[in-house]
């Protein structure tokens, strides 16, 4: 059988804020399409609120404590010895990898140690992030120059990293987009100074958005579409207060979805799954030999078949090394564990601009995200959650052994 082509499309920072995840006031109609075209995970979520453990966790199937990239790459993060990236897995198994634009699984010239063949649309070398980056419609035009030039016969692995919608959101031209409104999440408060930010958070993902359209026009136009996997995702949750950089749901939940060969179009997917399952789930929709360590699970039947019966729900686990905490999340429940003093802002909502006391995080914070989706009432301790906040602590500390954290005992 022949093995398809397999398109990884990553934003920057991007959270779910997509019209196809229910952002009524961003413009993201190729994106939109996509999910109409193909299956879209609805409970997908990073195993980290920052961007290289993220990432190596889904390039590798590993979780950070076993892959190395506990912390970002420009911060002396890398991966050990041995692990190996989807890049160079996926040229074992017969395929040409290629970079384009930005990864973070490396420093800036590791891209070769991850495997990849090719580097198309570098980075400038300009040093002052983030003009190094092309826009994503630049790199969107260097795909579709890959497409017309290259002569491989083998299939291809592009892996197109966007930088859009990291802070500042004008990078690359960008501008605030207020044509359908500016949301605010309801844990900032709307001030002034949030709708300007959202309204450039809403530019940038228009910007991406074009990017995107532009990659699936080049595909229909060299007839690729029909045997062709394309994934489109994110590393973590948006930038502002209470998300990126937290354990909280805004910081970690994610977009994913699949269209190719054997998805069907315009399905949905409840299941709750992390990142650290993408890579295994790759290989198995490809048709391709599992990876022989793994702390993830595939889950393609899912994908092929969203209506199937669902398997016993497991839950996902998350880390955020730098600022020592770890959490435990069901479809009901999340518990985080705070092993330092950082400080955060309480009551929610916050102002954006950090302004109000801080206090010290307690140690265990539970939500019932049934009741409490926004993750407001902390109810760590409650008598009527005794039994739940104890079976949820077992299981994180199982985890964390598991995965040789070194906070564990």
């Amino acid at each position: 059988m022949k093995k398809p082509h397999l398109i990884v499309i990553s934003t920057h920072d991007s959270g779910k804020w997509f019209g196809c995840y229910g952002h009524g006031t961003v413009h993201t109609p190729h994106i939109d399409r996509l999910a109409s075209e193909g299956v879209t995970l609805d409970g997908y979520f990073s195993v980290s609120p920052i961007c290289s453990p993220s990432r190596g966790a889904a390039m590798t199937g590993l979780a950070p404590q076993r892959n190395g990239l506990v912390g970002l790459t420009h911060h002396g993060f890398r991966l050990n010895d041995g692990v190996k990236h989807a890049a160079e897995l996926l040229r074992e198994r017969g395929y040409e990898p290629v970079l384009f634009s930005f990864q973070h699984e490396a420093d800036e010239g590791g891209w070769k140690r991850l495997g990849f063949e090719r580097y198309e649309v570098p980075q400038t070398g300009d040093p002052q992030y983030p003009f190094m980056f092309k826009s994503a419609p630049e790199v969107a035009e260097g795909f579709a120059a890959f497409l017309e030039t290259r002569s491989d016969d083998r299939p291809f692995y592009a892996q197109i990293g966007f930088n859009e919608t990291h802070t500042p959101f004008w990078f690359g031209g960008a501008v605030p987009d207020r044509s359908r409104g500016v949301e605010v999440p309801p844990y900032l408060e709307r001030t002034g100074e949030a709708e300007h930010h959202f309204a450039g958070l809403q530019g940038a993902i228009r910007q991406a958005d074009e990017g995107v359209g532009r990659i699936l026009a080049a595909l229909d136009a060299h007839g690729l579409r029909d045997e062709t996997i394309v994934v489109f995702t994110s590393d973590h949750g948006i930038e502002s207060r209470r998300d990126k950089w937290t354990l909280y749901d805004p910081g970690l939940e994610i977009p994913c979805i699949f269209r190719g060969p054997g998805i069907p179009a315009g399905r949905r997917l409840g299941d709750v799954q992390s990142n650290l399952n993408f890579l295994p789930t790759l290989l198995q929709l490809a048709g391709l030999p599992p990876l022989a360590e793994a702390d993830g699970t595939a889950f393609a039947d899912r994908v092929c078949d969203p209506e199937g019966a669902s398997p016993d729900e497991a839950p996902f686990f998350g880390v955020y090394y730098n600022g020592a905490c770890r959490c435990i999340r069901t479809r009901a429940y999340k518990l985080i564990w705070n092993l330092g003093p950082e400080p955060y802002r309480v009551p929610p909502p916050e102002r954006l601009d950090a302004s109000g006391p801080a206090v010290a995080r307690p140690v265990w914070e539970l939500y019932d995200l049934r009741a409490d989706p926004d993750e407001f009432n902390n109810l760590a301790g409650s008598e009527a959650l005794r039994e739940t906040e104890s079976d949820l602590r077992t299981q994180l500390l199982k985890w964390l052994r598991d995965v040789g954290d070194p906070c564990t005992p």
